[in-house]
């Protein structure tokens, strides 16, 4: 060859290694961004008047199943905690059961992306999806219901049971009417959703409880990976030991900012 042909055959040769390089960097660094953290957090309120306006609101939903494990011969209660994502809540416009009137609205979660410095994506929301403790930022002059609840059972090692039910807005804000303080954190307590099967269907009625200061429920067998998540073993098992876990899941979620501030004042109340 002549040392023209060899220059070319050498260029050709460098153009294809260097994008082959390229190739992989770029395929490197889609994955290493497809492999990013997401984190969820708050709005906080974007400025003192919404400061006096604005409410976070949380509480425990538990969907309520008995276990029997038969190599120690005794049942328990399993509690699987229903997130964000499962509750569909709405804006209370009309409520009026005498007449059997019923008119919601229901609250969209919107949120939006951004990089942090440590590689990893934040999404804002008003309604995390994730949180067991079901953080809501709503506004505190209004009232709230829940009027759709689709979530996915755990019935087994290796079983799953889509389930779905709509209730009914008149017994669901009699158990749960959903409405904090402007300003303010606000725990709503401990609830529990048990399904009964209808007999010779696949269909089933659902009871929505609240769980009272002085229910047996606290003196029941839970599941003790379930309880450490639900109640803070140094104050047993009663609401104010959720409370404190739903103030704790708010600081572990915003690090720092309104909302941040509010849980650990609170939180400092409670524990002292």
């Amino acid at each position: 060859m002549t040392p023209l042909i060899y220059k070319t055959l050498y260029s050709t040769m460098a153009f294809y290694r260097i994008t082959s390089v390229l190739i992989l960097f770029l395929a490197y660094m889609l994955i290493s961004a497809g492999c990013k953290a997401t984190t969820e957090r708050l709005f906080d309120p974007s400025d003192s008047k919404s400061e006096s306006k604005n409410t976070l609101v949380g509480f425990l939903l538990l969907d309520e199943t008995e276990r029997n494990d038969l190599a120690i011969a005794v049942s328990y209660v399993s509690l699987q905690p229903l997130s964000g994502e499962n509750v569909k809540i709405d804006e209370i416009v009309e409520l009026n059961p005498s007449l059997d009137i019923y008119r919601g609205s229901y609250i969209k979660t919107s949120f939006h992306y951004f990089e942090e410095e440590k590689e990893s994506y934040i999404s804002f929301s008003n309604h995390p999806k994730k949180s067991i403790f079901n953080p809501n930022k709503l506004d505190g002059d209004k009232e709230y219901l829940i009027r759709e609840l689709n979530w996915t059972r755990a019935c087994g090692d290796k079983c799953r049971i889509n389930m779905s039910s709509m209730l009914n807005p008149f017994k669901s804000a009699n158990t749960l009417k959903i409405k904090g303080k402007p300003g303010e954190i606000v725990f709503l307590g401990i609830f529990t959703i048990k399904t009964n099967q209808i007999s010779g269907t696949s269909s089933f009625t659902i009871e929505f409880n609240r769980i009272s200061d002085n229910s047996e429920f606290y003196q029941r067998r839970i599941d003790p990976v379930q309880e450490k998540i639900i109640f803070d073993p140094q104050f047993g098992k009663n609401q104010k030991s959720a409370e404190i876990q739903f103030l704790r899941s708010i600081l572990e979620m915003q690090k720092s900012g309104f909302w941040y501030e509010k849980a650990k004042e609170n939180l400092k109340i409670l524990t002292r």
